[in-house]
């Protein structure tokens, strides 16, 4: 196939440049018409590549499902898959077209993303969890060991097993040595490698999850390689299952897909094609400059480069001159007009991408070492530190399905002991559940959520009043949600 070729992307703009008078959806018909606002920031072009579902290609019978085959195709060779979808709703999407058709357990580490929770809530199979651990001293969530994964696969024959590479800050695990352990099992291996999608294009970068032998893996181009938000590919080397991810696609995607997304996606293959390996190690080149100067100002602390898989995620900390990431993340943007990535209790989460230069990055070296001159004449004492005593993983007593589908009360968290949640509690950054639908409140579990709260770490499904959703039981100081 020929990687400068662009058959989606040419011939929707084409349908453009022929100038077709359109008696067809959408009801703009191609031109921005009262919608001035709109043209004014967005341009008159994106009215005139929105098209529904035309496209211009006597070659390809005007078909854009063949166009799109095409360009799927090539996408495949480029990211060395058997095959390819592209996808308009994001890497969550992928996730749950890969998922959906289970029916079997699934292991699944327990900081994985809520798109894989979600995925679960849509299949036949049942989750079983891998428990987390954190390191010590960033208090980050840490990939699975294979000791971890033998553990449990000595104790039950999952059908499918997920891994999430790299984590969201950019840490890796010994990949090739859990899939091939994994395999050997009978077992498929999912990646939810949404935020590694550039790993293909550097040697300097780890091995992508399909290269150490995954079935599937499903990366958000637009994260890093700089397509639209919410475009992402899925790839696969396993066509029966990817067949299954097909009918699944059909049932939950839209039938009125935005061919612009579809377009962007092969116009952006295309130039990864010719220029991604360029792109991606000056990308790599800005990041090793940030992190040479961050490290040089006083008080700056980085994640240690055996927790950083992928450089180009920039993690640092000012808990030496007692500021936690919640903090620097707000004073970088109302004092710099600067916006990270992520924050949490101890550190931000810088990314770099395809589309950064050297000139953003002095300007965020500027705003820290600012940043850390004004706070050190504060003269302020340093963070605590913490240990991170997660609390074991709760009883299930129904199914993640069942559970997030029943009717629900809301409750104090300190009465929530023995009660079954009906919604996710969960500490953000890093995303892990503590519980999650249809599992038991602990006395550990609500002494963890307590203290996150005590220190002002943000708890994602905790309401006002330290509230939480349980499944109903008709007591009656509870109320309904509605």
């Amino acid at each position: 196939m020929i990687q400068r070729n662009a058959p989606f992307w040419d011939a929707l703009t084409a349908y453009h440049t022929k100038g077709v008078i359109p008696f067809h959806t959408p009801g703009h018909k191609l031109r921005s018409g009262p919608f001035s606002n709109i043209e004014a920031v967005l341009g008159s072009g994106f009215f005139a590549l929105d098209p529904s579902d035309e496209i211009e290609s006597l070659e390809l019978n005007h078909d854009f499902e063949v166009a799109l085959k095409m360009a799927e195709g090539l996408a495949a060779e480029l990211f060395g898959a058997e095959a390819s979808l592209f996808l308009v709703n994001g890497t969550t999407g992928g996730l749950h077209y890969l998922l959906m058709p289970t029916k079997g357990r699934v292991l699944i580490p327990r900081f994985s993303h809520e798109a894989v929770y979600s995925a679960m809530m849509l299949a036949q199979g049942e989750a079983i969890y891998l428990p987390v651990t954190y390191d010590p001293d960033w208090l980050i969530p840490l990939p699975p060991r294979v000791d971890e994964v033998n553990q449990v696969l000595s104790k039950t024959q999952p059908e499918a097993f997920v891994l999430t590479n790299p984590t969201y800050y950019g840490t890796v695990g010994d990949l090739r040595a859990i899939i091939k352990r994994v395999k050997s099992h009978g077992v498929l291996v999912f990646a939810d490698e949404a935020h590694g999608g550039h790993f293909r294009f550097s040697p300097e970068l780890p091995a992508t999850a399909l290269e150490c032998g995954a079935d599937a893996v499903v990366q958000s181009t637009h994260k890093t390689l700089g397509s639209f938000t919410q475009t992402s590919m899925l790839h696969a080397n396993n066509a029966l299952w990817f067949s299954k991810a097909v009918q699944a696609q059909r049932a939950l995607q839209t039938t009125s897909p935005s061919l612009v997304f579809f377009a962007v996606l092969d116009e952006v293959r295309r130039v990864l094609a010719d220029q991604g390996r360029e792109l991606v190690g000056q990308a790599l080149e800005i990041a090793r400059e940030c992190r040479r100067q961050l490290g040089a100002i006083n008080g700056v602390e980085l994640l240690p480069s055996y927790l950083q898989g992928d450089p180009l995620k920039i993690v640092f900390s000012l808990r030496d001159l007692g500021l936690t990431g919640i903090e620097v993340e707000r004073m970088l943007r109302i004092d710099y007009n600067i916006q990270v990535e992520l924050s949490d209790y101890y550190s931000v989460l810088a990314l770099v991408a395809i589309g950064d230069t050297m000139e953003s990055i002095r300007k965020l070296v500027a705003a820290v070492r600012d940043l850390s001159q004004r706070r050190g004449h504060l003269g302020s004492m340093p963070l605590q530190r913490y240990t991170m005593d997660v609390p074991a993983l709760p009883p299930i007593v129904i199914s993640l399905r069942e559970a997030f589908f029943k009717e629900k009360e809301i409750t104090c968290l300190q009465d929530a002991k023995g009660k079954i949640s009906g919604n996710f509690l969960t500490p953000y950054p890093p995303g892990v559940p503590v519980i999650a639908p249809g599992e038991q409140f602990t006395s550990d579990i609500i002494e963890h959520l307590l203290w996150c709260h005590s220190i002002n770490w943000p708890v994602r499904g905790l309401m006002p009043g330290q509230k939480v959703a349980i499944l109903e039981d008709n007591h009656g100081f509870c109320r309904k949600t509605g």
